[in-house]
């Protein structure tokens, strides 16, 4: 009875532990200077471009960029997509080789630049590709947003992966100078 009673307690303890990383994580730190209103607004454009990956909804994603043609994205590798069609290509040629992603915003600033939003922050991914097994991806990005139409949208977006904090190997550190 008693190793029963302790094995329930044991059990109940990890699961509201669990719980509470849970709760925390769904809870990024955010920094800004923006108004309440304008906040809630760019928040939800973080969140739906998470939401857009974890549906593989290529719309939803461009849905969140300015109709201006100087848009542009630069991808997680370098490569630099200037306009909608190619921001388009790019996002329909990752999401044609995922299974699954899911990811948690970890951490964001906004920043009031002018008439515009400069933000900046960290999502943690949950991906398959396919025939790869599962791994982790931490992604750093940076964008612009502005104002149009009175909705809030992105006229450009960086967005990297930082070698330490993924499951790739990461470059062989540099020979120390003599």
């Amino acid at each position: 009875m008693l190793r029963a009673r302790l094995h329930f307690l044991a059990a109940t303890f990890a699961l509201l532990l669990c719980l509470a990383g849970l709760c925390g994580a769904a809870r990024a730190q955010v920094t800004s200077d923006l108004s309440p209103e304008d906040l809630r607004a760019n928040q939800e454009i973080d969140q739906k471009f998470v939401d857009a990956h974890t549906t593989l909804d290529t719309d939803m994603i461009m849905s969140l960029f300015s109709r201006q043609p100087g848009i542009f994205m630069i991808g997680p590798t370098g490569i630099l997509y200037p306009g909608r069609d190619q921001i388009r290509h790019s996002v329909e040629t990752f999401f044609a080789k995922l299974v699954t992603m899911t990811g948690t915003i970890d951490k964001v600033t906004y920043m009031r630049e002018g008439d515009g939003v400069v933000a900046y922050g960290q999502v943690t991914y949950h991906r398959q590709l396919k025939g790869q097994p599962p791994d982790t991806r931490v992604v750093v990005w940076s964008d612009y947003r502005i104002k149009e139409d009175g909705k809030w949208v992105l006229v450009f977006r960086h967005v990297h992966w930082p070698l330490g904090s993924n499951s790739l190997p990461g470059p062989e550190p540099a020979a120390k100078a003599q």
